[in-house]
């Protein structure tokens, strides 16, 4: 799987996409399945070609090597660019659709007018009987016709069907990057201000109870300054990781911002809250971050976490600064610990 394939399924480049991303022991974020999914349908011919070189070489591809790629390729411009080349390919389907259409319209009326002359020469009173032959010869060969174009026009639908498989497929691609932090993999703050205000929508229609955590890692700046802002982001990827394999589908884990984080809580009591924090802060506090290449220990992570119910009829933003000033007392407190507001 190390050579540039192109491949006409989505579904097939998305399987190998994931298998050569397992095989190369990266995390599958969507930025990195971005890059290898683009590798491997080669729509772009340039990092088609590098990331086959740096396949040959593995110890240069790490992840922070494909984020590089993602944003050099695929980044915001390029985000632009496929959008406006999905739109132009949905828009150029529907034309192709449409004179297709047309076409076939044509064809039947003309189809229809051949019948009819074809059906009042088989009434007619003195029709002789190579007349009638000649007409059913002719009827033949408008149903051949009438076949033919039938089954070209059902061919041209099944190839348009096929294109807006595919631009639908790139678009979604477009829409997940747009709203996932692209270090970390998880969703980004406007992805949490969304999926915050259909939560808040939600608990206000149906009184069920809504949750909302926020997390920051302590000393997170010393550790920056000490050990560098690759090492630095070597500890916001362990701590999201840990905040996916700790929370259920339902919930929606989000970098909100530098080193912190928040975590939305639907249908989730105080109690239970409570509970899944401290479960959280364990979790962190058991996380050692290790240089892979030097196998240096940089030591214990810790992370503060404020905690906060959302009120019936409040406003979002008093819910989202109740939960702020729940996390700024826990660091007030010494840090490493939950606390409610």
């Amino acid at each position: 799987m190390t050579a540039t394939t192109k491949i006409a399924n989505p579904r097939d480049i998305a399987q190998n996409a994931m298998a050569l991303i397992n095989e190369l022991n990266l995390q599958p974020t969507p930025q990195v399945y971005h890059v290898f999914y683009s590798y491997l349908s080669d729509e772009i011919p340039e990092l088609s070609q590098l990331v086959k070189v740096l396949i040959r070489n593995t110890q240069e591809l790490d992840e922070e090597t494909v984020y590089r790629i993602y944003h050099k390729y695929l980044g915001t411009h390029a985000v632009e660019q496929h959008i406006n080349q999905g739109v132009e390919g949905l828009q150029a389907a529907v034309e192709r659709v449409e004179e297709a259409v047309n076409s076939v319209m044509r064809d039947t009326e003309q189809f229809c007018g051949e019948f009819d002359t074809a059906s009042q020469r088989l009434l007619a009173d003195d029709i002789t009987l190579e007349d009638a032959r000649s007409v059913s010869r002719q009827l033949s060969g408008t149903s051949n016709k009438a076949r033919d174009c039938y089954g070209t026009f059902n061919g041209s639908l099944e190839e348009y069907h096929k294109e807006v498989r595919r631009v639908r497929t790139e678009l979604e691609l477009v829409r997940r990057d747009a709203l996932t932090d692209t270090l970390t993999g998880i969703a980004n703050r406007k992805n949490f201000d969304s999926s915050l205000r259909e939560a808040v929508t939600s608990t206000m229609e149906t009184g069920a109870p809504l949750t909302l955590l926020m997390i920051d890692i302590d000393h997170f700046k010393e550790f920056n300054d000490n050990f560098g802002h690759r090492a630095g982001d070597g500890v916001l990827k362990a701590v999201s990781r840990v905040l996916v394999r700790s929370t259920k589908g339902a919930d929606t884990v989000a970098r909100y911002g530098g080193e912190e984080f928040a975590v939305i809580l639907p249908d989730t009591t105080r109690e239970n809250a409570e509970k899944l924090a401290n479960k959280l802060r364990e979790n962190v506090s058991n996380q050692r971050i290790i240089n892979k290449k030097t196998g240096k220990d940089f030591g214990k992570l810790t992370v503060s976490i404020g905690l906060t119910s959302y009120q019936l009829g409040e406003n979002i933003l008093e819910f989202v600064d109740r939960a702020d000033k729940a996390l700024y007392l826990a660091k007030q407190d010494g840090r490493n610990t939950c606390v409610l507001q």
